[in-house]
């Protein structure tokens, strides 16, 4: 269905005709039907903006267990939240996001806190959750997560700094960490948010981070 709704405007027309069982697919038992099935409804509705809120607000209402789709669902919150949604749709769709950081998935848990960051207008307040959660996944076991969780926080820190200031001890564990990618975001990140007397000691760990580099 995906493949033909994009393909020419006559294959999207019959693929709209189906929208009443994709909306049943959306509930089905199985997690990767829910997950393709929402993917289409959204391709099907996404060019009538009152027929996506509707589409959002019964989801968020509902029991949805494929994790992917539940991220599907986030980032399309997310869109519509930075496409100036009304006040009634923006609470709503605030407090999934904000319920989202409970969920038993890891993969959910890190969506709703990225998607809480890169809200327009949100000030430190509104992202102390997300921040709480991203910190800590700094010290997850899993590199994935360690470097998800580090490279939202560095985009952070280029518009709220003193948002993430409470994770600069965790950060700082990250400049040894074996994964480069993962030590190099923490000492930029570092960079913005540390004080004199920390970046002064900083600055020491750079080099040395740096030797290391070289001797590789």
């Amino acid at each position: 269905g995906i493949r033909l709704i994009g393909a020419n405007p006559e294959s999207a027309k019959v693929v709209g005709r189906w929208v009443n069982e994709v909306q049943e697919a959306v509930s089905s038992p199985n997690d990767m039907v829910q997950f393709h099935a929402l993917s289409l409804l959204y391709e099907i509705k996404k060019n009538d903006r009152l027929a996506i809120s509707k589409m959002v607000t019964q989801l968020t209402k509902s029991n949805m267990g494929s994790p992917l789709g539940v991220c599907l669902l986030i980032r399309y919150i997310s869109k519509i939240l930075n496409d100036d949604a009304s006040a009634s749709v923006a609470r709503m769709a605030q407090t999934f996001l904000e319920s989202s950081l409970r969920h038993r998935s890891e993969i959910v848990i890190y969506e709703a806190a990225k998607a809480i960051c890169t809200l327009d207008n949100l000030d430190q307040r509104d992202l102390n959750p997300a921040i709480t959660v991203l910190q800590l996944f700094l010290s997850s076991p899993k590199p994935t997560l360690r470097y998800a969780a580090m490279r939202c926080l560095s985009e952070v820190s280029m518009r709220h700094p003193m948002a993430i200031v409470k994770c600069n001890d965790d950060m700082e564990a990250l400049i040894s960490d074996p994964n480069r990618s993962i030590a190099t975001l923490a000492i930029t990140t570092l960079l913005k948010t540390g004080s004199e007397s920390s970046v002064d000691r900083l600055m020491k760990q750079i080099n040395s981070f740096m030797n290391e580099i070289a001797d590789e």
